[in-house]
């Protein structure tokens, strides 16, 4: 999309915005109102200061159709929160696992480390070890 038509269409979008009403709702499929007008005359795009707003902009069928978003159910949501909680447990057993593995020079005294220095110190830790690898095969070859 040009970048004409992307301001043409935020102008447009712009006009249709209740910016009286105080729950600042989207259009109700009617003509723009004074507020938008003066929007209109400061716009520079020639298509957005013809255009009135409203439904005579997208045609009274685009605003019968649009439906308000459908609230998830409790129900699933409370199997999301659920999954959600396994993923994060999983996640912070994992890390604690990983955490083991590391040798004490890298934790700090008595406190845990965060997930990103548990990962930051793995990186270092694995590139240490593949340093010592490279090094002692280096000497078995040579």
């Amino acid at each position: 999309m040009a970048q004409v038509d992307v301001d043409v269409f935020t102008a447009k979008v712009l006009t249709q915005w209740d910016w009286s009403s105080e729950d600042r709702t989207f259009g109700d499929c009617s003509a723009s109102s004074p507020e938008s007008e003066s929007f209109d005359s400061v716009c520079s795009s020639p298509d957005a200061r013809s255009s009135s707003g409203g439904c005579e902009t997208y045609g009274r069928k685009h605003c019968e159709q649009q439906k308000p978003k459908v609230k998830m159910s409790v129900k699933r949501r409370m199997k999301a929160s659920e999954r959600e909680k396994l993923r994060m447990r999983s996640l912070a057993e994992a890390l604690h696992q990983l955490r083991d593995y590391l040798p004490p020079v890298y934790s700090r005294r008595g406190q845990p480390l965060t997930k990103i220095q548990t990962l930051k110190y793995t990186i270092q830790y694995i590139k240490e070890l593949s340093s010592i690898l490279e090094q002692q095969d280096g000497h078995a070859r040579g």
